[in-house]
């Protein structure tokens, strides 16, 4: 830059400075440059914010997918466990159903016994009684 002479007014000594078509042009390029990374950093800024809002797209898609593969599983394993306490269900009603038929099959037969048996004694002690009867009625007993 080139310097004038001192102007002097009555107060302190000033010295002006005249920029040189050499001097603009070296601003103007350094400003042009200041620009320039200023755009590039707004475009950097740009791509980050859609990349950030890309990521956040994808984590929830992610989160979701895998919430809703969760839920299956879970439903299925619940299906599952459901499924096997049914057929132990059956499985023991099925058995107690047998059980209980048996127990009614021996009641049965146990009533049946006793009822014979019962009728049986008790037509013994009637021929007893009888045959007790005609011995003495005939003389031949006590």
């Amino acid at each position: 830059m080139n310097e004038t002479t001192p102007l002097t007014q009555g107060g302190p000594v000033a010295t002006v400075r005249c920029a040189t078509v050499e001097d603009l042009a070296r601003v103007r390029e350094r400003l042009a440059k200041v620009e320039g990374g200023h755009d590039n950093l707004r475009d950097g800024l740009n791509t980050l914010s859609q990349q950030f809002a890309d990521l956040r797209r994808d984590l929830t898609q992610s989160v979701t997918e895998n919430a809703a593969q969760t839920r299956r599983e879970i439903m299925e394993r619940v299906d599952d466990m459901t499924d096997t306490a049914t057929e132990r269900n059956n499985e023991i009603s099925g058995r107690l159903a047998r059980i209980e038929g048996g127990i009614k099959l021996t009641s049965w037969v146990t009533m049946t016994f006793i009822v014979l048996a019962t009728g049986l004694l008790g037509w013994g002690q009637i021929g007893d009684a009888a045959w007790s009867f005609c011995k003495r009625a005939f003389g031949y007993g006590p």
